[in-house]
């Protein structure tokens, strides 16, 4: 109390600081938790059915003959996949300014994996969300940061369906559509005038309201630019080829070990192209849309449906929900810093 009665006045930046948790408050991660938990159950269910569908005994035969080595190395690419992506987001960190440390910044975007297959992309939303409530940089700062992370995610897929088409040259023309729709996306970014003209073209409609939103969108429209500099972006783009690539290199090694007669490049092609699907269709974690394109491929490409079912669910299990797992073993750790930061913050 000051010496009104009223509350000190320290108060006051302490609820606004407050209310600014709430996006994430306890009870919405506990809610979003439980999302990701039945998505999960949904995909083992459904892997299931499938399985019976498709001959149950089979399908479970190949699952037992899949060695713990096998398992474990197809882990560790998918860890070389995460953590390339996580050296790329420091690189985009670092070009938009932002003073957050390595390992925090590390930390911060495992723990967005714990979302992953929620819908309205809340992990990249948790990801700013931690660095905001840390640092207090800003959403229209940061804005860019999920831009790009996004963007060069698809950059490096589409490079690996164009090389993957080159085994498979029935597959040329998708993997082009693919490659269009991504650089047409990508062009508005790389070249935000004609985006901030539609942008101050919708204020005037609107009747000038909503100025201060409409100035945070163009200035994040132009802050994406920096992202896609010479001496930026092809650093970004390498490492997302890599951690891409050795993703696809995990999915030919475990149809080898299945014995499904699918060379190097078709595999790449079959799994750049599926994540892509996914990616495109905005389903939470590409689900459906990804187990769906992929397995019809395999089917196409003569793979019975049995070695099928069973690539498809395992490479999905070692990738996305391998990541899942490691984003809700990061949560916990990256709540601790950012509770901390912000109540410091506040009190100062």
């Amino acid at each position: 109390m000051d010496e009104r009665g009223g509350p000190p006045a320290c108060a006051k930046p302490l609820r606004r600081r407050q209310a600014r948790l709430r996006p994430f408050a306890a009870a919405g991660l506990r809610r979003l938790g439980q999302v990701a938990v039945l998505l999960l159950v949904a995909f083992v269910a459904a892997a299931a059915l499938l399985a019976l569908g498709f001959g149950g005994e089979a399908v479970w035969r190949r699952l037992a003959a899949l060695s713990p080595g096998l398992v474990v190395g197809l882990l560790g690419l998918s860890l070389v996949n995460y953590a390339a992506r996580g050296w790329r987001w420091l690189v985009f960190s670092r070009r938009l300014g932002l003073a957050v440390p390595a390992a925090r910044g590390v930390l911060y975007f495992v723990a967005g994996f714990a979302f992953t297959a929620t819908p309205g992309k809340v992990g990249e939303g948790l990801r700013l969300w931690l660095i905001e409530r840390s640092y207090g940089y800003g959403y229209a700062r940061l804005a860019p940061l999920f831009v790009g992370d996004r963007l060069s995610d698809l950059h490096g897929i589409v490079l690996l369906c164009l090389a993957g088409a080159a085994g498979l040259p029935s597959a040329a023309g998708p993997a082009a559509v693919v490659a269009g729709a991504v650089l047409l996306l990508t062009a508005g970014l790389v070249h935000p005038r004609p985006l901030r003209r539609l942008v101050g073209a919708v204020h005037a409609v609107a009747g000038g309201r909503a100025s201060r939103l409409f100035a945070r969108l163009r200035m994040a429209l132009q802050r994406c630019r920096r992202l896609f500099a010479a001496d930026v972006y092809p650093v970004a783009l390498l490492l997302s080829v890599v951690g891409w690539s050795a993703e696809a290199a995990a999915f030919y090694w475990l149809l080898d070990a299945l014995g499904a007669p699918v060379p190097p490049l078709q595999a790449a092609f079959v799994f750049g192209f599926s994540i892509a699907v996914g990616a495109l269709t905005l389903l939470p974690g590409g689900l459906g849309g990804t187990e769906a394109t992929m397995l019809g491929l395999l089917l196409a490409l003569g793979v019975d449906s049995e070695t099928a079912l069973v690539a498809t669910a395992v490479i999905r299990v070692t990738t996305l929900w391998f990541g899942v797992g490691l984003g809700f073993a990061a949560l916990p750790f990256a709540l601790r810093h950012a509770r901390r930061d912000n109540l410091a913050a506040a009190w100062r």
